[in-house]
Protein backbone atom coordinates (compact mmCIF):
# COMPACT_ATOMS: atom_id res chain seq x y z
CA UNK A 1 0.00 0.00 0.00
CA UNK A 2 2.88 2.18 0.88
CA UNK A 3 4.45 1.89 -2.31
CA UNK A 4 1.37 2.55 -4.27
CA UNK A 5 0.89 5.60 -2.21
CA UNK A 6 4.27 6.56 -2.91
CA UNK A 7 3.74 5.79 -6.91
CA UNK A 8 0.42 8.03 -7.18
CA UNK A 9 2.38 10.92 -5.27
CA UNK A 10 5.05 10.96 -7.45
CA UNK A 11 2.49 10.62 -10.55
CA UNK A 12 0.72 13.79 -8.99
CA UNK A 13 3.60 15.56 -8.04
CA UNK A 14 5.37 15.52 -11.74
CA UNK A 15 1.90 16.26 -13.36
CA UNK A 16 1.23 19.03 -11.01
CA UNK A 17 5.12 20.72 -11.78
CA UNK A 18 4.26 20.60 -15.37
CA UNK A 19 7.08 18.68 -15.93
CA UNK A 20 7.31 18.00 -20.04
CA UNK A 21 5.97 14.37 -21.03
CA UNK A 22 9.07 14.01 -23.50
CA UNK A 23 11.38 15.89 -25.83
CA UNK A 24 10.92 19.20 -26.30
CA UNK A 25 10.65 19.91 -30.64
CA UNK A 26 13.24 22.03 -31.66
CA UNK A 27 11.91 25.59 -32.03
CA UNK A 28 11.43 27.10 -35.48
CA UNK A 29 14.40 28.59 -36.62
CA UNK A 30 14.33 32.42 -37.02
CA UNK A 31 13.47 34.62 -39.76
CA UNK A 32 16.59 36.05 -41.80
CA UNK A 33 15.75 39.09 -43.42
CA UNK A 34 17.19 38.51 -47.10
CA UNK A 35 15.77 41.69 -48.97
CA UNK A 36 18.05 45.01 -49.01
CA UNK A 37 15.56 48.32 -47.47
CA UNK A 38 17.96 51.64 -48.79
CA UNK A 39 15.39 53.59 -46.24
CA UNK A 40 16.94 51.66 -43.36
CA UNK A 41 20.76 52.35 -43.87
CA UNK A 42 22.93 53.73 -41.41
CA UNK A 43 26.27 55.40 -42.40
CA UNK A 44 29.48 54.17 -40.05
CA UNK A 45 29.64 57.44 -39.32
CA UNK A 46 33.77 57.41 -39.23
CA UNK A 47 36.37 56.20 -41.17
CA UNK A 48 36.32 52.39 -41.41
CA UNK A 49 38.92 50.31 -39.06
CA UNK A 50 40.47 46.95 -39.24
CA UNK A 51 37.09 45.37 -37.54
CA UNK A 52 35.34 46.92 -40.13
CA UNK A 53 36.95 45.67 -42.94
CA UNK A 54 37.50 42.16 -41.75
CA UNK A 55 33.49 42.40 -41.37
CA UNK A 56 33.48 43.62 -44.95
CA UNK A 57 35.50 40.41 -45.86
CA UNK A 58 33.78 37.60 -44.03
CA UNK A 59 30.49 38.06 -46.08
CA UNK A 60 32.10 36.63 -49.13
CA UNK A 61 30.32 33.62 -50.44
CA UNK A 62 27.95 33.97 -47.97
CA UNK A 63 23.70 34.54 -48.60
CA UNK A 64 21.92 38.06 -48.41
CA UNK A 65 20.55 37.48 -44.87
CA UNK A 66 23.85 37.05 -43.36
CA UNK A 67 24.68 40.06 -45.11
CA UNK A 68 22.12 41.88 -44.06
CA UNK A 69 23.01 40.80 -40.58
CA UNK A 70 26.34 41.54 -40.81
CA UNK A 71 26.53 44.94 -42.37
CA UNK A 72 23.17 46.41 -42.09
CA UNK A 73 20.95 47.40 -45.43
CA UNK A 74 23.29 48.72 -48.39
CA UNK A 75 22.17 52.56 -48.94
CA UNK A 76 21.63 51.67 -52.86
CA UNK A 77 20.99 48.74 -54.80
CA UNK A 78 21.54 48.12 -58.50
CA UNK A 79 20.48 45.09 -60.31
CA UNK A 80 22.19 44.37 -63.68
CA UNK A 81 20.99 42.62 -66.69
CA UNK A 82 22.95 39.57 -66.13
CA UNK A 83 21.18 38.93 -62.73
CA UNK A 84 23.99 40.16 -60.68
CA UNK A 85 23.35 42.66 -57.97
CA UNK A 86 25.27 45.37 -56.55
CA UNK A 87 25.05 47.24 -52.90
CA UNK A 88 26.72 49.96 -51.92
CA UNK A 89 26.96 50.88 -48.21
CA UNK A 90 27.36 54.18 -46.62
CA UNK A 91 31.00 53.99 -46.06
CA UNK A 92 33.60 56.86 -46.54
CA UNK A 93 34.88 56.84 -49.86
CA UNK A 94 33.55 53.67 -51.34
CA UNK A 95 32.10 50.24 -50.07
CA UNK A 96 30.43 47.85 -52.27
CA UNK A 97 29.10 43.90 -51.66
CA UNK A 98 28.63 42.21 -55.65
CA UNK A 99 25.74 39.77 -55.38
CA UNK A 100 25.04 36.70 -57.83
CA UNK A 101 22.27 33.92 -57.49
CA UNK A 102 21.89 35.25 -53.49
CA UNK A 103 25.68 34.81 -51.94
CA UNK A 104 27.86 37.08 -51.93
CA UNK A 105 30.80 37.11 -54.96
CA UNK A 106 32.98 39.70 -54.09
CA UNK A 107 33.53 43.29 -52.15
CA UNK A 108 35.32 46.43 -52.60
CA UNK A 109 36.46 49.09 -50.35
CA UNK A 110 38.51 52.26 -51.46
CA UNK A 111 39.37 54.93 -49.18
CA UNK A 112 39.35 57.62 -51.94
CA UNK A 113 43.25 56.98 -52.43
Amino acid sequence: MARESFAVFLLMACVGLGLPDGPRQPSAPGVIEAVPDPGRARPLGRWPNDADLARLRSVEGRAKGVILQVLGHPSGVQCWPNGEEVWDYPWCAACRVWIRNGVCTGTFYSAGF
